[in-house]
């Protein structure tokens, strides 16, 4: 398998959904990756969010990683054309868990990984 040699898959939400839940385990985890769900005629809205879900036992805890939700609002960007400020937010992003801050390894807290990203992207 080489999975870094795709850039797009097209699918149906339902293998779509399937797809991006594989991935996400062979990158590292649900809580990494994003996911978009692409309307290209552009007829309704496309919908940009975090494969993991939304997580309620851990809600008001601090403890949720940001990054897959950034990442989606990279992606969001890009689909709006802004391919600038979605580069600049995958940078920050990089640049962030280059230091090991949000990655698998850490126990940051949500507030520390997001300000990290801001800081990045300042």
């Amino acid at each position: 398998l080489a999975p870094d040699s795709l850039d797009v898959i097209v699918a149906s939400n339902l293998f779509g959904d399937i797809l991006t839940d594989i991935g996400a385990a062979i990158q590292g985890g649900l809580g990494y990756a994003a996911s978009a769900n692409i309307n290209p005629d552009r007829s309704a809205p496309s919908m940009f969010e975090p494969v993991h879900g939304s997580a309620p036992d851990i809600a008001h805890l601090g403890v949720a990683n940001p990054i897959a939700a950034i990442w989606s609002g990279a992606m969001m960007l890009e689909h709006l054309g802004q391919r600038h400020a979605a580069a600049e937010v995958m940078s920050a992003i990089e640049s962030v868990t280059a230091q090991g801050i949000g990655t698998i390894a850490g126990k940051d807290r949500t507030e520390t990984i997001t300000r990290a990203v801001l800081a990045a992207l300042s």
